[in-house]
């Protein structure tokens, strides 16, 4: 099986970016607890703007991630705080320097 990365950019809406960072570290808590998670971060920027990089190791293991009970009592709270979608994408590691791709 190959391994499977995700990123997202999203923002968060004006004044809420010391909540998100708070919903955000219970996310990766809460990730981190869960088989085929090997990397789950979070990535603050300017003007509310923030970046996410996970990598699973399958296919199978990202979408046990989306079906996580720990992660569905969070969600609500991070999409509350969002300013507009965020803009994800998925791909197929090819390289990287730290990581076991």
């Amino acid at each position: 099986m190959s391994k499977v990365s995700m990123v997202a950019t999203f923002s968060c809406a004006d004044g809420k970016a010391d909540e998100m960072d708070a919903v955000l570290t219970a996310q990766v808590a809460a990730a981190s607890e869960l088989d085929g998670v090997e990397v789950y971060s979070y990535h603050r920027g300017e003007d509310n703007a923030y970046s996410f990089f996970a990598l699973f190791t399958s296919m199978e293991a990202m979408q046990a991630h989306g079906e996580a009970e720990s992660l569905k009592d969070i969600m609500p709270q991070f999409m509350s705080l969002l300013a507009g979608p965020p803009q994800m994408s998925m791909y197929s590691p090819v390289a990287a320097s730290g990581l076991a791709i």
